[in-house]
C-alpha cells in the first residue's frame, strides 16, 4: 500500500524496525541498520532506500549502506571514493545546495520531507538534476547533523507511480528519533574502534574550532606555536586534508560521535 492511512501492517512494521533501533548483544548496528532499511523499502514503496553519512564540506560520503529488492551492500571511504570520478559528478555537485538533500546544512535540524513536498511536479521534472540523471518521481530525505558539516540521511527514491503521501512522512517522523542512535552507532563503527588522532590533535583542534591562531593554542597549552604547527601538520596527513577547517569538521565531528556513543552506552 502507497497512499492512504496506517494500517494494522504498517504498525506490526514499525514495532519491528523499532526493536531493531535497540542497542542489541546479537547485532552490530550496522547489520541491524542493513534489517531497518529492508523493511523499510517495501514500507514506504521505494525503489531502493539508502543509508549515507555525508560531509558537506567536501560533499562525500565517509559510509553508505545501500538495499535495493533485498539485497544490501555497504561501501566505505575507498570505495566511495574511487566511485567519484562519475561524469555526472559536477553535475550533481552543483545542484546539491539548492536542492532538498541540502536541507539538513541549511537548516541545521533534523529533516523528515519530500521532493514534493516542496517542488511541483513540473519543477521537479525539469530539474536539471533530475531530468539528467535520476529522473525521480519523489524521493524521500531524512536524517539530522551530528557535527560541524557533517549529517546522517536516509534516501528512499521512487522512480514511478504517485509521489509519496503523508503516510510515508508520518511513518518516518515517528521512526527517525529513533533511529538516531542507530544510525550514529553504524556510521561511526569503524572510527570508534580505531580513532585517527592522538588525543594531543584533538586538544589542538578544539581550541582551532573556535578560531584561536596557533599563537594563542599554543599559550593555551604551555607549548611552543612550532609545535602546535607539527600536530597540524601531522592531524592533516592523518586526516587527508590540506586545511584547518577541513580537519576540523572531521576530527572533531569524529570526537563528538565517539563522545554520544560513550554517552548512549553509559544511560
Amino acid at each position: 500500500m502507497v497512499n492512504g492511512s496506517i494500517t494494522t501492517s504498517d504498525i506490526a512494521a514499525l514495532r519491528d524496525i523499532l526493536d531493531l533501533a535497540r542497542p542489541r548483544p546479537d547485532l552490530s548496528p550496522v547489520d541491524a541498520t542493513f534489517q531497518v532499511l529492508r523493511l523499510l523499502e517495501p514500507l514506504l514503496g521505494c525503489d531502493g532506500v539508502s543509508f549515507q553519512a555525508m560531509d558537506s564540506l567536501t560533499l562525500a560520503l565517509w559510509h553508505q549502506q545501500d538495499v535495493v529488492d533485498g539485497e544490501g551492500a555497504q561501501y566505505g571511504p575507498e570505495e566511495i571514493e574511487a566511485s567519484e570520478d562519475d561524469p555526472t559528478a559536477e553535475l550533481w555537485e552543483r545542484s546539491w545546495w539548492s536542492g532538498t538533500c541540502s536541507l539538513i546544512e541549511r537548516t541545521g535540524a533534523a529533516v523528515v520531507t519530500s521532493d514534493r513536498s516542496w517542488y511541483t511536479e513540473r519543477e521537479l521534472a525539469e530539474d536539471p538534476l533530475n531530468r539528467e540523471l535520476l529522473h525521480l518521481v519523489d524521493e524521500l530525505i531524512v536524517g539530522h547533523p551530528v557535527g560541524p558539516f557533517r549529517s546522517l540521511r536516509i534516501i528512499a527514491p521512487r522512480t514511478s507511480g504517485r509521489p509519496f503521501a503523508e503516510r510515508e512522512l508520518v511513518l518516518m517522523r515517528l521512526l527517525h528519533p529513533h533511529l538516531q542512535p542507530l544510525l550514529v552507532a553504524a556510521a561511526s563503527e569503524r572510527a570508534v574502534a580505531a580513532p585517527v588522532l592522538t588525543p594531543r590533535q584533538l586538544e589542538i583542534l578544539r581550541l582551532v574550532r573556535f578560531g584561536m591562531p596557533n599563537r594563542l593554542v599554543a599559550r593555551a597549552l604551555g607549548i611552543s606555536e612550532g609545535t602546535v604547527r607539527k600536530h597540524l601538520e601531522n592531524a592533516y596527513e592523518r586526516l587527508g586534508v590540506h586545511n584547518r577547517a577541513e580537519a576540523v569538521a572531521i576530527a572533531l565531528d569524529q570526537d563528538d560521535v565517539i563522545a554520544r556513543n560513550v554517552g548512549l552506552a553509559t544511560t
